[in-house]
């Protein structure tokens, strides 16, 4: 994690604790459901992401799905399971918001990166 994505984390856990937050609604997943198998609630998930730290960073494996210069990926062990977690920061109407993107089972583990998560 660069300097530049550290501040950005920062920033993120501010509007986090601010309350300036919200889950992605997905076709192709269900939050909730995705939080159930990793045997937390919504507010837990988002004490997990204020407790998120530049060594649990992970390169977004999926760039160019989204060009955006304000999202950071994560990979954090939760209760034995390595939780996948994408957040991005969006600004509308001069409004900041962290939206999480993903918030799961780490689907796409392998021995390489196994040890990364933390």
């Amino acid at each position: 994690m660069n300097s530049n994505q550290n501040k950005l984390l920062n920033r993120m856990k501010r509007l986090v604790y601010e309350g300036k937050r919200r889950f992605e609604d997905r076709e192709d997943r269900n939050y909730f459901e995705d939080l159930l198998e990793i045997n937390i609630s919504p507010s837990q998930a988002w004490e997990h992401i204020l407790s998120l730290n530049p060594h649990m960073y992970f390169p977004d494996l999926k760039p160019l799905y989204n060009r955006s210069n304000n999202t950071l990926t994560f990979k954090k062990l939760i209760n034995g399971i390595c939780v996948y977690i994408k957040l991005q920061l969006e600004i509308t109407n001069e409004l900041e918001e962290v939206v999480c993107l993903s918030f799961h089972r780490d689907y796409k583990r392998s021995e390489e990166y196994e040890m990364l998560c933390v």
